[in-house]
This record gives C-alpha cells, sequence and structure tokens, in this order.
C-alpha cells in the first residue's frame, strides 16, 4: 500500500507551493517515486466511454495491467484501481503505457495522504408523602413583566395569586410553583417557597421574548407529612428588557463605494422581547452626520462625501431602553488572552482588522479536512458539508461517501484522533461568545469537507471535494446548496511529489483547482511542515492556490516549515507566497502562559471516538493557512465578488507585514512576500473602485 496524504500539523506532515505558475515540481521529466499511490486517474478523449463494451476500463490491453474502475470525477476524470497493488514505480510504468492509448487524454497517479498532528449536578429527589386531604387549587395567578429600570438588561417576572379556598387537613407551609418555556416540559421553579406570601418575583433565568407559563400551588404539612395540593390554572407572561448591542458585520468604518452598514441579526431575547428599530449614523471630521433607520439588520447610507472614511454606530433602541454598538470589536472569549497570533506584534493583525468587518454569515468556507465533531464555539457557524473518503476501512464510519462530515476519529494502532478539522475550522470561524477562542473570522460559516480518515486520503477523493465545496457538479452526489467562496486544504504528502506527471501537460488537481477558481472560489494551501522545499509538496504545488508557510512568535520560520527556492527558470523564489503564525514550540520566550508557542483551538476529548468538546494546542503550517483563509473570508465579507487575482494582487501581496531585519525569512527570503496582514488586506479591498 501506498503513503497517503498527510494533515499538516504537528510536528509532521504537508502541502503546498503556491501562487506562481512556475511550478518546480510539475515539470520534472523525472519521477521521484518516494510518494505512494492507490491508483490512477484516467481522462478519456471527447466521446470515448471509461467502460468498454467488454466491460472493463478503457485502455486496460495497451496499460498490460488488470485495472478496475472506480468513481466519476467530473470534468471527464475517472479515478482507476490496479489489481495487485503496485507500487509508485510500477503504477508509473503502467500509467506510460496507457498513455500511449491513442483513446486516452491524460493520466495522473492518485497519490495518498494522511492527518497528523506535531463534566452534570445530581438532583435532590424531595419525598411527598401523603397526608389525609391536600389543599384546593390556588385562585386567581397572575403573571406580569416587572421590568425593572435599573436594571434594563435583565428580565423579571412578577407572580401573584389567592390562597386556595381550601387547605384541606394540613396546615399551609408554602407554595410550590412550576413553569414552561415556549411550551415546553413543565419545571418545577421552587419545590416550596416555606412562606404563606402569596407573591414571588422571578429574578434570573429568565430570557426576554420568551413565552414562560406559570402555575401554584399549595403545599402543606400534617403530622410531619407533606402534601402538594391542585395546581392553579396557567398564567403567561413575555418578560422583555432593554436591547443589546448590536454587533457590526460591516465593520466601524465606512465610505461612498461601500455605503451599506451590516450587523448580526439579532434574537428576540436580544432584541429584548419587544419590537426594536435600529438607528445608523456614520460621522467623520469635517462632514456632516449620515443617518438612517430600519427594523432590519443592515441599512444603507446615502450623502457621504467621496474619498472619506467615516465611523459608524448602530443604536437598538425598544420601549426598554437602547444600546450602541461597541466603538471597537473587543472579543470577550476567555481565552483570548492566549491568541498570539491575533494581536500580537508579529501576528497577523486580526484584532485590528476588526474594526472593518468580523465576517458576514453569507460567506462559506470549506474545511477540506478529517471533518468535524461538535463544539459550542462551532456548532452556530457549521452548515451542512459531506464525506468523500471513500474508503470504508479508513473512515471509519462503515462506508464511503455520504452526507454525514463528522469526524469519528482517525487514531490508528497507538496513535490517537487528532482532531484535526475541528481544530482548522476553530482557527477560521470559532464564533464570539465569551466562552473559549476566537476565529479570524468569527461571523462566517464553516463548511466540513472530510476527505480524511485513519488512512489519510486521496487525490481522488480531494478533486471531489474541492469541486462540490465550489458548487460544481460530482456525479451522484447532490450539488453543494451552500457552495463556498473560500477552500481550506491543509494536508499534503511527506515526500517530495509532483502535481503532474512527467510528459503530460495537465493534471487532474490542477484542473479541478482552475474549476474552482473560475467558479469565483479562493483556495488556500499549507506550505509543509518537512523543513523542505514547499515547490515539491504537493498539492499546493498545483497551480492555482495561495501557499502559506509557518512563522513562530518571533516573526521568523518556524522551525519545520517548508520554504521557497529560487526557480532557475526565472530567477524567481517559488513554494511560499505568505506566510501566517503557525506556532513554533523552540520560540517560547514570551508566549503567553501556557502556550508554549503553540495555536490553541477547538478540538475533542475523546482519545478514539469522539467525547467532549475541548481546546487544545497544535502547530504546524496546517495552522497558519487557516489563518491566512480567515482573512480571505473577511475579504469576501466586503466584497463578495472578488476574483483570485484580486485576492492576491490587490489585497494580500502589497499588504504583508514585512519581515523583521535580522530574521532567516528577511535574509534568505525563502518565506513568501511576508507576514499575512488582515487589516492591511481588508482595507484595501474597502478602498477598491
Amino acid at each position: 500500500m501506498n503513503k497517503r496524504f498527510w494533515a499538516i500539523a504537528g510536528a509532521a506532515l504537508l502541502a503546498a507551493v503556491g501562487f506562481t505558475p512556475a511550478q518546480a515540481a510539475t515539470s520534472n521529466s523525472k519521477l521521484n517515486f518516494d510518494f505512494d499511490t492507490v491508483g490512477l486517474l484516467v481522462k478519456y478523449e471527447p466521446g470515448v466511454a471509461a467502460i468498454a463494451r467488454n466491460g472493463e476500463p478503457t485502455g486496460e490491453n495497451a496499460a498490460g495491467a488488470n485495472l478496475i474502475a472506480g468513481t466519476d470525477l467530473g470534468q471527464g476524470w475517472h479515478s482507476v484501481s490496479i489489481a495487485g497493488d503496485p507500487n509508485t514505480q510500477e503504477s508509473w510504468q503502467i500509467a506510460q503505457r496507457l498513455m500511449a492509448d491513442p483513446r486516452v487524454a491524460a493520466v495522473d497517479l492518485d497519490r495518498v495522504v494522511k492527518p497528523m498532528a506535531v463534566a452534570a449536578p445530581k438532583t435532590q429527589n424531595i419525598p411527598v408523602l401523603r397526608v389525609t386531604k391536600a389543599a384546593g387549587a390556588v385562585r386567581s395567578l397572575k403573571a406580569v413583566d416587572a421590568f425593572l429600570a435599573s436594571q434594563p438588561t435583565k428580565p423579571r417576572v412578577t407572580l401573584t395569586w389567592s390562597q386556595p379556598a381550601s387547605l384541606g387537613s394540613g396546615k399551609l407551609s408554602g407554595y410550590r410553583i412550576s413553569y414552561r418555556v415556549d411550551n415546553g416540559a413543565w419545571q418545577n421553579l421552587t419545590l416550596n417557597t416555606k412562606t404563606r406570601a402569596t407573591g414571588f418575583t422571578v429574578v434570573s433565568g429568565l430570557s426576554a421574548g420568551s413565552q414562560y407559563a406559570f402555575r401554584v400551588a399549595a403545599v402543606t404539612t400534617q403530622n410531619g407529612a407533606t402534601r402538594v395540593g391542585s395546581f392553579s390554572s396557567v398564567a403567561t407572561v413575555t418578560p422583555t428588557a432593554a436591547p443589546a448591542a448590536p454587533i457590526l458585520v460591516s465593520g466601524i468604518s465606512i465610505n461612498a463605494k461601500f455605503p451599506t452598514v451590516t450587523w448580526v441579526e439579532q434574537t428576540p431575547a436580544q432584541k429584548g422581547g419587544a419590537p426594536t428599530t435600529y438607528l445608523v449614523s456614520a460621522t467623520a471630521d469635517g462632514a456632516p452626520a449620515v443617518n438612517c433607520e430600519t427594523t432590519s439588520s443592515s441599512c444603507t447610507l446615502a450623502g457621504m462625501n467621496d474619498g472619506i472614511t467615516y465611523k459608524v454606530a448602530v443604536v437598538a433602541k425598544n420601549k426598554r431602553g437602547s444600546a450602541q454598538s461597541a466603538a471597537e470589536f473587543k472579543p470577550a472569549d476567555a481565552y483570548y488572552s492566549k491568541q498570539w497570533w491575533l494581536w500580537g506584534a508579529n501576528g497577523a493583525n486580526v484584532s485590528t482588522a476588526w474594526s472593518i468587518t468580523t465576517g458576514s454569515p453569507n460567506v462559506v468556507v470549506a474545511v477540506l479536512d478529517t471533518g468535524i465533531t461538535k463544539h459550542p464555539d462551532l456548532d452556530a457557524n457549521v452548515v451542512a458539508g459531506y464525506d468523500f473518503v471513500s474508503s470504508a476501512r479508513a473512515a471509519g464510519d462503515g462506508n464511503g461517501w455520504d452526507a454525514d462530515p463528522s469526524d469519528p476519529g482517525d487514531a490508528k494502532g497507538s496513535q490517537a484522533s487528532s482532531w484535526h478539522g475541528t481544530h482548522v475550522a476553530g482557527l477560521i470561524a470559532a464564533s464570539s461568545n465569551s466562552i473559549g477562542v476566537i476565529g479570524v473570522a468569527p461571523n462566517v460559516k464553516i463548511q466540513p469537507v472530510r476527505v480524511l480518515g485513519s488512512e489519510g486520503g486521496s487525490t481522488s477523493d480531494l478533486i471531489a471535494g474541492l469541486r462540490w465545496a465550489a458548487g460544481l457538479s460530482v456525479p451522484g452526489v447532490p450539488t453543494n446548496p451552500t457552495p463556498a467562496k473560500v477552500i481550506n486544504i491543509s494536508m499534503g504528502t511527506d515526500t517530495a511529489t509532483p502535481c503532474r506527471l512527467p510528459g503530460q501537460t495537465l493534471g487532474a488537481t490542477e484542473e479541478a483547482l482552475a474549476a474552482v477558481k473560475a467558479a469565483g472560489v479562493t483556495t488556500i494551501t499549507a506550505a509543509g511542515n518537512f523543513n523542505m522545499p514547499a515547490a515539491y509538496s504537493y498539492p499546493g504545488n498545483c497551480y492555482p492556490t495561495i501557499n502559506v508557510g509557518a512563522t513562530n512568535f518571533s516573526g521568523d520560520r518556524a522551525v519545520y516549515s517548508n520554504y521557497s527556492v529560487i526557480d532557475p527558470s526565472t530567477g524567481d523564489y517559488v513554494g511560499v507566497d505568505v506566510s501566517a503564525p503557525g506556532g513554533d514550540h523552540t520560540d517560547a520566550l514570551g508566549t503567553p502562559e501556557g502556550t508554549n508557542g503553540r495555536i490553541l483551538s477547538t478540538i475533542n476529548s475523546g482519545k478514539t471516538i469522539p467525547e467532549n468538546p475541548d481546546y487544545g494546542f497544535q502547530e504546524g503550517t496546517s495552522m497558519s493557512a487557516p489563518v491566512v483563509t480567515g482573512v480571505v473570508a473577511l475579504l469576501y465579507s466586503i466584497r463578495p465578488s472578488l476574483t483570485f487575482e484580486q485576492v492576491w494582487t490587490v489585497a494580500i501581496q502589497p499588504t504583508m507585514t514585512p519581515f523583521r531585519e535580522g530574521t532567516a525569512c528577511a535574509t534568505k527570503k525563502n518565506c513568501g512576500g511576508g507576514i499575512i496582514n488582515a487589516a492591511g488586506a481588508v482595507a484595501a479591498v474597502l478602498r477598491m473602485p
């Protein structure tokens, strides 16, 4: 069996060359056989069927081997297995013979890839003992909204009632109060108020805008025994409060070219349970303020002066009060102080970019990886994905392609599950919700596309995942209803692997990437973790991708990161396009406590199968690539019509942060053009005509 793709994390694993069309690894006249394959990819001439009349794959005689038909991948490409599981050199020889068949347009190797990475309280049962006779029903229950102006954001409800006409044979000891929310199940608010008072104010646990139903019963005692009487009729109420502050999606900076202000649509609770109006104002020194009013989650301003940047504020107002959007986005996430790559001196300048945008929920980012696990920092931002791991054995879920992209775990032997896809997804779009970490683009959507199992994946699975993520057709699979604008590929091979076979002018992966680009999608790849030229690492050495190297806390090349080399035909450095923080435990001095220079994100606590949501540290170009992917998602949030070329030439390339003087990246020039600058990139897109 042959090697498979490796997810780029931990102390191993690779991915890709880059944006520059001069692909050193695709033009080899000789083939290095130190990589593994699982078969062939074959494209036939127009009008030629993939299956010959004898039922065998077309070209089997020319190949001189027993070929087994596989999957139609689209664009004319078909996966083909070879009986006997030959090694890469033998597969290459079979491919060469197959190329000689005039019915065959192109042949590629189906390369192989693998992933790898460098608690509820008990309730007390209170027995209710019988007495001779229980109390009658509580009378005249009323529930009213008890809004308090001194605590405008805290919903309150006051209950009042009359004592039952009969207490039965017992003595009144208090009242039991039950409630339900929005017609849900009944729950006990209190088993016994332990007072004869016929009123009670609920001051905690309420959500504005939800309908609450209450009922009350008298609790009586007799001879040490307790009995609960009949419940009252039900009283309902919807508590209200002042609205929460709107969270801007379009950011606090705006100009006449982009006059629409948008914010995250508020839930009924965030609206305070009452009709809410939004007042939008844009101000700039020396210019009159511009305003608009709406009840929706966006408003287009008219009358701004050209060439001026305005600061935007949105005020949510209802009958209980008002709240204004923050002057700057300040995450409240518990571990934000450990996320040095977002705000540090040698980070990606993401925290500054958030003054312009934190991402739009209309932008979908596909994560081609090991799948995803449930996590409170991710669940709200996940849209439906797909599972393209074709090997039922490696998939871990008992089947091949299916509509469930959840990660069942990729443990194998003594190697624990990596939860690699969950970690990558969190770096891109973990929600800003105060409970953990925050992603680069916390308001965009994540689409998990599973292409890696316990034995990795294959070129054929990767191609199918690429096409599906971009909304392109994949035979036998429903079309993606929410196509991605950005695709992240944090994987690669562990040895030098060409994108295109010698003598071929067309590679299956290149053709898929070209189709993805034509669909208006930008693909980001990881440069690899083997401290070798990135131009030898598949699939990033297939044009077109933006390939990302990894830097450490000090802003220099991470010890493991693949690097650029000079292309002798052009004199240009090729391999890495841009770098981003990827973590490096060998450069831990001065890093936030507990990080040891690494990257923190969402994972799962399970050693083999999923258990509980968790957070963990990893390092690698698998981590630097999603930082760039998140930045690109911010760019599409401002301008959804961006092209691949504009993302690179307008936003990223001219705004990179130069490497510090004296660093190896600065002197050797082998880390790409600089470190991704999120704030510079989004500002460049905002200035576009």
